[in-house]
């Protein structure tokens, strides 16, 4: 049976454990915990603690790093250090957790009229350091593509060259995560990406959206067309771990459907 995963951005202002509960009620085996939001700036002094409560619950986990706030390719040092800081801590509790993966969010430019190229070679440099520490805890680090509206960091073409990039720097100790409604907000041909980085991609992000706004609607509630991509899933020698990455006020039930529309069609 292949993983499938309730993020923790459903319900995001919950206390994460009272999400966990009523995930597992609507089905969940396998949570992504997004370590991210105000209980996580006042809960997090014991990652030690922490990690235990979660492992008393019948669930395996992945990991969201924390991305509101901060930013790896910030222009300004002190931002950059401090969001490493804040990776370093999530690579540290996915050790804790046994985490299939932890999602690395590359950052955004402030102002779309910034130096694009420059930005992303920062948030190369310190991917670079996070992944010399993740390798030391055993951690699967996985690069998100996120930002629009001109503030993202990576267009179609150079998501896929990234691939290459890790491939030839750290084999296969570091992959890629492709989020479907942040493609479809940049107008990327979402099959053809999913082919094109396979061998790297260890996991999806499964949410749409209507092109415009990164609302992170229930699978089918918005304007992606669904059928290319699964059939490009479909192609795939393994699927990587599908994630029901849904908005912040959504229904567990809506996660539950998605999940029986995935067994049905996987």
């Amino acid at each position: 049976m292949f993983p499938i995963f309730y993020s923790g951005l459903v319900q995001l202002t919950k206390d994460p454990f009272k999400n966990l509960e009523a995930f597992i009620l609507h089905g969940a085996r396998h949570v992504e915990i997004f370590m991210d939001g105000p209980w996580w700036g006042k809960n997090t002094a014991s990652l030690e603690l922490l990690a235990k409560k979660f492992k008393t619950y019948p669930l395996t986990y992945s990991l969201h790093g924390p991305m509101f706030d901060l930013n790896l390719a910030s222009f300004h040092a002190e931002i950059r250090q401090a969001s490493f800081e804040k990776m370093k801590e999530a690579i540290d509790f996915a050790t804790l957790l046994d985490a299939k993966h932890l999602i690395v969010s590359p950052g955004h430019l402030a102002v779309s009229t910034f130096d694009r190229t420059k930005a992303a070679k920062l948030f190369l440099q310190q991917l670079d350091l996070l992944q010399a520490y993740a390798q030391q805890k055993k951690v699967l680090l996985l690069v998100e593509n996120s930002g629009h509206n001109g503030k993202e960091l990576f267009n179609e073409e150079e998501f896929i060259q990234l691939k290459d990039w890790l491939q030839q720097r750290f084999d296969q100790t570091i992959g890629l995560v492709l989020d479907t409604g942040h493609a479809h907000l940049n107008n990327w041909d979402i099959p053809k990406v999913i082919g094109a980085v396979q061998p790297l991609l260890f996991a999806i992000h499964l949410n749409d959206n209507k092109g415009s706004i990164d609302n992170h609607l229930a699978i089918g509630e918005g304007t992606i067309e669904w059928v290319p991509v699964l059939k490009a899933l479909h192609k795939l020698p393994h699927l990587p771990n599908l994630v029901l990455e849904y908005n912040t006020v959504m229904s567990y039930e809506k996660l539950e459907e998605g999940k029986a529309m995935l067994m049905e069609e996987f």
